[in-house]
């Protein structure tokens, strides 16, 4: 499951997993219209294993809104949460992990990215300015010493937490292309209990 798909295209790029899982993209209504008008402009094929799932963080339970799909809620699932959660509130990012919970069996994983809470550096109230006047303003940040107990209230538990300089290490280190870690995001893998 891919929560805040955007323009992404898994599904599209991995035909060999065509048999092997279904993906829900899970998006706001208006930028999976989008996408959608675009897909059908480019005259792309939908995969048979590829279901869209419109839902708006802000207003919307996710559980509510699988409930209607062929959302198997016996099937352990992994979330893709990335570069969504500091832009909604806090109350809509634990009401979106809660939602996980609630409907995903034990075991299932969910996988997201956070901001750190920093001093206000010159370079980091630019990068917030810059988001606030595109209309993405960071509302949520995440305390790396609390968020395990924070996750646990929620039925979750933290498996990883990976710095900058881990995820730089474990996924940037080889790269060519000029792509390095964000300074100011961490990564967290918690499991549903």
């Amino acid at each position: 499951m891919i929560l805040g798909t955007g323009m992404d295209t898994f599904a599209f790029r991995r035909p060999d997993l065509l048999s092997q899982v279904q993906v829900f993209e899970v998006d706001h209504p208006a930028t999976q219209a989008f996408k959608l008008n675009r897909l059908a402009e480019l005259e792309w094929e939908i995969p048979s294993n590829l279901h869209f799932v419109p839902v708006d963080f802000t207003k919307e339970s996710l559980a509510d809104a699988l409930k209607g799909t062929s959302y198997d809620l016996q099937t352990k699932s992994f979330f893709s949460w990335l570069g969504v959660t500091m832009y909604l509130t806090r109350n809509e990012v634990f009401a979106t992990l809660r939602s996980i919970t609630d409907i995903a069996p034990v075991g299932s994983v969910v996988i997201f990215d956070y901001f750190v809470p920093e001093e206000a550096t010159s370079h980091i109230k630019e990068m917030q300015e810059d988001l606030r006047k595109i209309g993405e303003p960071i509302k949520t940040t995440f305390d790396p010493s609390t968020l395990a107990f924070e996750l646990e209230s929620l039925g979750l538990r933290l498996h990883e937490n990976l710095s900058p300089s881990d995820i730089q290490e474990r996924y940037f280190q080889s790269r060519t292309d000029g792509y390095y870690a964000s300074k100011h995001v961490r990564l967290a893998r918690a499991v549903v209990e």
